[in-house]
C-alpha cells in the first residue's frame, strides 16, 4: 500500500476522531454553550405534555421550527439527562452524516477516489462541517439523509431514497429542493414513491398523540414556516446569509416578493439543467453528483432560512469539485473558481470563532461562494458535454462508412 495513502487516510481518521471527541466533551461539560439542543429537548417535553410546540418557549429559547414528526423523534433525548442527551444527539447526527457520506463517495461519485485523494477528501469536508457539529444543528443529519438518498438512487433503492428525502424535508422543509430535482429527472421511479413517503411521514405522528392535538400542531407548523422567516428588516449582522444579503449589501435590496420570484426562477433553471443532461444520456453517477451540488447551492444561496451553519450542506460537493479539477488540467478556470469558493466558506466559518468575526459575515462571502460553486459546476458539465460531442464527431469522421472495403 502506498505510503501517501496510509498517511492521508490515517490523518483523516485522526482528525475526525479528535473532532468528535472534542465536541462531545464540550457538549457534556457545557451543554448549553453555543447549542441548539435545548430547543429540541424542549420540543420533546412539549410533545409528551401535549403543549404547543410552536409558541414562545420558556427560558428564552428560540422558536421550534421542525415538523411534529421531528418532535416525536426528540422525545427519547428529552427523557435523558441533558448532558447525556446533548452528546447522544450529536453522535446520532455525525453518525448519519459519516455513513451517508461514505456511501455517497463509494457509489455516486463519477470515479473512485485514488490513493491519497480519499484522505484529502475527508479532510476537506471537516472545516465546513465544524459549525453545525459544534452547535448541535440538524444540518449534518439532514445532509447525511440527502447523501444517502443519492446513494440509494444510484443503487436502485427507490423506496429508501424516497424515505431519506422525506425525512430530511420533515426536519427542514427546504430539503424539498433535492426531492423536486430527483422527481424531474426520475418522474416514474421516484416522484410517486416520494409522495407516499411524505404522506406516511405526516401521518405517523397521529399514532403517537391525540389526533386533534397533532392536527392542530401540523397546522401551526405550516403557518410557522412563514411567520418568522423573513429577516430582511433585521440588522445585516443578524439577517440570513443568502442571495438577499448580497443584493442588500452590494446591489439593491430585494422585496419578499422579488426574492420569491428569484427562488422560483433559480429552482426552475436548475431543474431545466438537470433535465437537459438527463435527456442527453449523461452518466447517472455524474448526473447525481451534479444534482446534489445544485440542490445544496439552492438550499444555501436561495433558501428560505439560510444561516452561516447551513453552508455545511456544500461540504461534500465542494470537496469533490476541488479534487475533480485538481486531477483534470483541462479546466483550470474551474479549479480557481472552486478554490475561491472553498476559501470563502472556510474564511466565513473561521471568522465566527474570532472576536468581531460577525463583521465578515456581513460581506456575503458564503452566498457568493455558493454562486461560484453553482456556476463552476454547471459550466464544467456544459464544457464536458461539448467536448464529448466534438470527440464523437471526430470519431465519426475517422471511421470508414459501413460496408467499405
Amino acid at each position: 500500500m502506498p505510503l501517501d495513502r496510509v498517511r492521508w487516510g490515517r490523518l483523516a481518521v485522526a482528525v475526525w476522531a479528535g473532532v468528535i471527541l472534542a465536541l462531545s466533551g464540550l457538549a457534556a461539560v457545557w451543554p448549553r454553550a453555543h447549542s441548539v439542543y435545548p430547543i429540541f429537548a424542549n420540543a420533546g417535553h412539549n410533545w409528551l405534555a401535549g403543549a404547543d410546540l410552536y409558541g414562545p418557549q420558556a427560558g428564552r429559547l428560540d422558536h421550534y421550527r421542525y415538523s411534529p414528526l421531528a418532535a416525536t423523534l426528540f422525545v427519547p433525548f428529552s427523557l435523558m439527562p441533558e448532558r447525556l442527551g446533548n452528546v447522544l444527539w450529536r453522535l446520532v447526527g455525525v453518525g448519519v452524516y459519516l455513513v451517508g457520506l461514505a456511501w455517497w463517495v463509494r457509489t455516486v461519485l463519477p470515479r473512485r477516489l485514488r490513493g491519497a485523494e480519499r484522505g484529502v477528501f475527508w479532510l476537506l469536508v471537516v472545516p465546513l462541517s465544524l459549525g453545525s457539529l459544534h452547535n448541535g444543528q440538524s444540518n449534518v443529519l439532514l445532509l447525511g439523509l440527502l447523501l444517502a438518498a443519492g446513494a440509494a438512487v444510484a443503487t436502485g433503492r427507490w423506496w429508501l431514497a424516497s424515505a431519506c428525502v422525506s425525512g430530511a424535508c420533515l426536519f427542514k422543509v427546504y430539503a424539498v429542493a433535492l426531492g423536486l430535482l430527483l422527481g424531474v429527472v426520475y418522474p416514474r421511479r421516484f416522484a410517486g414513491r416520494w409522495a407516499v413517503a411524505l404522506a406516511v411521514g405526516v401521518a405517523l405522528p397521529f399514532l403517537c398523540q391525540r389526533p386533534g392535538y397533532v392536527g392542530g400542531q401540523s397546522a401551526r407548523w405550516v403557518s410557522s414556516l412563514w411567520m418568522d422567516d423573513d429577516r430582511q428588516g433585521w440588522p445585516v449582522a443578524q439577517t440570513y446569509r443568502d442571495f438577499r444579503l448580497l443584493c442588500r449589501v452590494w446591489l439593491v435590496p430585494l422585496s419578499t416578493q422579488a426574492y420569491l420570484a428569484v427562488q422560483v426562477l433559480a429552482g426552475a433553471a436548475m431543474a431545466a439543467v438537470c433535465l437537459v443532461f438527463r435527456r442527453a444520456g449523461w452518466p447517472q453517477q455524474r448526473l447525481l453528483t451534479m444534482l446534489l451540488a445544485l440542490a445544496c447551492c439552492w438550499m444555501t444561496a436561495f433558501g428560505p432560512a439560510t444561516e452561516s451553519c447551513t453552508y455545511t450542506l456544500l461540504a461534500p460537493a465542494l470537496a469533490w469539485s476541488i479534487l475533480e479539477t485538481w486531477a483534470d488540467p483541462r479546466r483550470p478556470w474551474a479549479r480557481v473558481v472552486r478554490l475561491i469558493s472553498y476559501g470563502l466558506c472556510v474564511l466565513a466559518q473561521t471568522a465566527l470563532w474570532l472576536p468581531g468575526g460577525t463583521e465578515v459575515g456581513k460581506l456575503g462571502l458564503q452566498p457568493l461562494a455558493a454562486l461560484l460553486l453553482l456556476g463552476s459546476v454547471v459550466g464544467a458539465e456544459v464544457h464536458r458535454m461539448i467536448e464529448d460531442r466534438h470527440q464523437r464527431g471526430r470519431r465519426a469522421l475517422v471511421l470508414p462508412p459501413a460496408g467499405a472495403a
